[in-house]
């Protein structure tokens, strides 16, 4: 047989926030969630082929390539590119061939034909068969598989046991749907797999789950970019997963207030929490992200329906669009405390490549670095308008600090009903950014330390 190694690169992140304090905030596991592209890759490989998946972020050390198999595959988001193509690099000397897909690959593919055989553009599933079956053929691959050249082949079930449950604080996120119909200005969601959205046929969804469970898995993570895309599917759903009697949480976005009926069902198949991708509750800015489709206005509201059905729900804002100043950003974790959201993330504006954002900074000239390692959501990678780049990264740490700080978490939370799994989130979160600057040996940023500079 022939042998396929997929590698899941290591990210920057996770020399940004240090690894022992991702231990600490997901309670000793290794990483976050296991590497949901490469068991999907692997439940999609060839039977001619066998399979071995390396996640680079839950090894003790590097990778080190060796020439004991016939292909590697891997896939990259932006902030993964560097390491991906130096793996790649050594495989290729080693004269290994190299399969190259993800998101960044995807948006930037003749970059990355620079460090590998073969770029799989977009769904993997439409694509990786073709290039291994061509390679076990002893056909010469492609150096594009572009996935809009092919039938249309459904979401795959990924293999998981090909995986170890106990390095990950979240073994079963579940892929339920692609794309998103919406077109916002810094997503690279519609830039790679497009607006045209995609759902898995609901019974191999419930037999995913119902194999999981069989492993005493009871809670579960829709990894989808946005769940309710499509209500009737969503509502499909939902009816068929009652009856299993689970837990489960996911993302969408916030026109889910429009249909009560899908939230009272989703409540009943055991929908716990929901992040809800708001960027911003201010118009001007939402206007300028070309998030059209909704008016900030209507934030609070929409938000206190889906709370009344017993959802909680985790903000998702982006701070450092053209709008945004420090007092914009102090004004979004406000906004975020009074509308009573049990978690909270504040990455900063990054212009991935594949997006309108990224075209749009390039072409004035704003970029301040094209190392992809900096892409992460934690680094300022272009000018900003209204700040200074050590400004938006200090308004950014601050609204993490000022939002899970324990004061914070009594007035979202409360003590009644119990809601014991954002409880211990909150603690750990704020666990983990008091021993980042205990260990740094530096002050917990406040947005007040902006005013005292006023002030001064």
């Amino acid at each position: 047989m022939l042998k396929l190694r997929l590698i899941n690169p290591n990210s920057p992140l996770t020399t940004i926030t240090l690894p022992d304090i991702i231990q600490k905030m997901t309670m000793g596991r290794r990483a976050l969630f296991m590497p949901v592209n490469l068991a999907i890759c692997a439940a999609v490989t060839p039977s001619e082929y066998h399979i071995e998946i390396i996640d680079e972020c839950v090894l003790d050390k590097p990778h080190v390539p060796r020439n004991d198999v016939d292909v590697v595959g891997m896939g990259a988001m932006t902030t993964q590119a560097k390491r991906a193509y130096a793996l790649a690099d050594e495989y290729r000397k080693l004269g290994v061939k190299v399969i190259l897909g993800g998101i960044h690959p995807s948006a930037l593919p003749d970059e990355a034909l620079e460090h590998c055989d073969t770029v799989c553009m977009g769904d993997a599933e439409g694509t990786l068969p073709y290039a291994l079956n061509d390679l076990a053929a002893g056909r010469p691959m492609k150096q594009k598989y572009n996935w809009r050249d092919y039938p249309s082949a459904p979401i795959a079930t990924p293999r998981k046991d090909l995986l170890n449950p106990k390095d990950y604080l979240v073994f079963n996120p579940i892929q339920t749907t692609r794309g998103c119909p919406h077109s916002c200005s810094f997503c690279t969601t519609p830039a790679i797999f497009g607006r045209h959205f995609r759902q898995r046929s609901v019974e191999s969804i419930v037999d995913e789950m119902k194999e999981a469970m069989e492993t005493g898995s009871r809670f579960f993570i829709f990894s989808d970019d946005n769940f309710a895309g499509n209500h009737r599917w969503a509502l499909e759903l939902c009816d068929a997963i009652t009856p299993l009697k689970i837990k489960w949480a996911s993302q969408c976005d916030i026109l889910i207030s429009n249909n009560e009926k899908l939230l009272a069902a989703m409540r009943r198949s055991g929908c716990q929490g929901l992040i809800l991708g708001l960027e911003s509750p201010n118009p001007d800015t939402l206007t300028e992200a070309r998030k059209n489709y909704v008016r900030a206005e209507t934030y609070p509201p929409r938000i206190k329906t889906i709370q009344k059905h017993n959802i909680s729900l985790w903000g998702a804002f982006i701070f450092g669009f053209d709008n945004d100043d420090w007092r914009n950003c102090q004004a979004t974790v406000r906004f975020a405390h009074r509308a009573g959201l049990v978690m909270s993330c504040y990455p900063i504006l990054t212009p991935y490549p594949g997006t309108v954002l990224f075209e749009e900074f390039k072409k004035q000239g704003r970029l301040l670095t094209e190392d992809w390692d900096k892409y992460n959501g934690a680094t300022v990678v272009f000018q900003p308008k209204r700040m200074t780049v050590e400004q938006l990264r200090y308004a950014q740490m601050a609204a993490f600090c000022d939002f899970y700080r324990p004061r914070s978490a009594f007035a979202r939370l409360k003590l009644w009903p119990l809601k014991k799994c954002s409880w211990l989130a909150n603690i750990a979160i704020y666990r983990g950014l008091v021993y980042y600057y205990h260990k740094q040996r530096r002050p917990i940023p406040s947005f007040s330390d902006f005013h005292h500079k006023l002030e001064e």
